[in-house]
């Protein structure tokens, strides 16, 4: 890979690599494999700076998994919502996913 390019416009956020979008319309003539590899090339790109993320980086990585995947399960019994810390003034919370 080569290049990345990140644009938002009127249909939204963008992604292209190497000057292919990962965005398909209706009227796209392109394999979607195209696109499957195109966003393997991306994941492959994280994989190499995966040292040099930070926790919060971790974090986002992770909303993304449960958020879109069908196998975990959010854990309603044991997810807690704190009130908001008087130290530090954040809404601290412990959200918890079961993979099925």
């Amino acid at each position: 890979m080569k290049k990345i390019t990140l644009s938002e416009n009127c249909f939204g956020p963008d992604v292209e690599v190497d000057d292919e979008s990962l965005f398909m319309h209706e009227y796209d003539n392109r394999n979607p494999n195209l696109i499957y590899k195109l966003q393997e090339k991306l994941i492959n790109e994280l994989i190499l700076v995966q040292n040099n993320l930070s926790l919060s980086d971790w974090y986002k990585i992770s909303e993304i998994i449960v958020e879109n995947s069908l196998e975990f399960e959010y854990d309603t019994k044991n997810s807690k919502t704190y009130e908001k810390c008087d130290d530090c003034g954040n809404s601290n919370h412990k959200f918890i996913y079961i993979k099925k």
